[in-house]
């Protein structure tokens, strides 16, 4: 094999490597591992699905809209976006500028977003609702379902305690837009199904990550949102912009040596989701039903080479991104 001569090179030699090493799908298990397999997997950051891991949780039979409905009596958090598209990359109609737009929030009665979103669809409403505080809810808001689940899996000691156990309920027109979290994962289906785009963090010079100013959806009073940048300006950097699902919308010039992996989350599965791994996530429902999630966050380990050499790639992919930029800002001014 030739010594790559430049950046492209390299990176390029790189992501084919570690292609050709490693599988082009989700590994599944059958059962949950052992602590000792658990922490082999963790090693090699590489996302697993375990089926039939929730068997034992009240949560898995008792968590239905009636339980819910019934359980939780009090205002929740809710945010509302036009498309189910909190944050994520949009442009403003009005500047025609790129902002990573965050969600219109607001509090309501529970029963009430419970009963939207049984009621809702496209035809009957041009807001998407989705509970998806990510403040370890299930120790705040929601902590009268904590008895349902547990607190610790045993398996996955490995990673400490959990940081984080969020609740997710929405339906299916709430999605997540491609993004990375520095957690490790445990992404437990309760009802409904999720879809996950999943792609390594070594392919970072994929996903054309950005720093983005930053805005949030306001009602506009006439049933539909705008788009308000951040006063004072904030920004959000390192961003992906790229849509695994539209990846020709922002082009980048490695995104055919990118190799997502695609996997669906039925009813009592748990996806492991390794640390800085890219995810977009989209869900569906039957009519007049709920999507329902729990997922565990834990602190990954910042040590060992894996978290500098992530760095590192992405720097080299910053630098490309930048000789781009200058090269189109040169043909223009020609």
């Amino acid at each position: 094999m030739a010594s790559p001569t430049n950046h492209q090179q390299a990176l390029i030699e790189l992501l084919e490597t570690y292609h050709d090493l490693n599988t082009s799908w989700v590994e599944r298990l059958e059962q949950p591992p052992t602590p000792i397999e658990f922490l082999q997997i963790i090693k090699r950051n590489r996302p697993v699905v375990i089926h039939n891991a929730l068997y034992h949780w009240p949560a898995i039979t008792k968590w239905n809209a009636d339980y819910l409905r019934c359980t939780i009596n009090s205002h929740i958090a809710v945010a509302e976006t036009p498309l189910g598209n909190a944050d994520s990359v949009v442009t403003n109609e009005v500047d025609k500028r790129e902002y990573f737009v965050k969600p219109h929030t607001t509090q309501e009665p529970f029963a009430d977003f419970l009963e939207y979103l049984q009621k809702d669809t496209p035809e009957s409403s041009d807001i998407v609702k989705y509970a998806q505080s990510q403040n370890d809810n299930l120790h705040g808001e929601f902590s009268c379902l904590l008895p349902d689940i547990i607190e610790e899996i045993p398996w996955a000691s490995a990673l400490g305690a959990p940081e984080a156990i969020n609740l997710w309920i929405g339906n299916s027109r709430s999605t997540s837009a491609l993004h990375k979290d520095n957690y490790e994962n445990l992404y437990c289906m309760i009802s409904g199904i999720k879809k996950f785009v999943l792609i390594s963090p070594l392919e970072v010079a994929c996903v054309r990550e950005r720093t983005l100013p930053s805005a949030t959806y306001k009602h506009n009073g006439k049933g539909g949102f705008d788009i308000i940048p951040d006063d004072p300006p904030s920004e959000v950097p390192c961003w992906p912009t790229l849509d695994p699902d539209d990846p020709t919308r922002r082009p980048t010039r490695f995104w055919d040596y990118c190799r997502p992996l695609r996997v669906e989350l039925n009813r009592g599965d748990i996806l492991y989701l390794p640390a800085m791994w890219y995810h977009k996530v989209s869900q569906e429902c039957s009519p007049g039903s709920v999507c329902i999630a729990v997922n565990y966050w834990y602190d990954m380990d910042y040590q060992g080479p894996f978290y500098s050499l992530c760095q590192f790639v992405r720097s080299s992919a910053l630098i490309l991104s930048d000789e781009d930029g200058a090269a189109e800002s040169n043909g223009n001014e020609e």
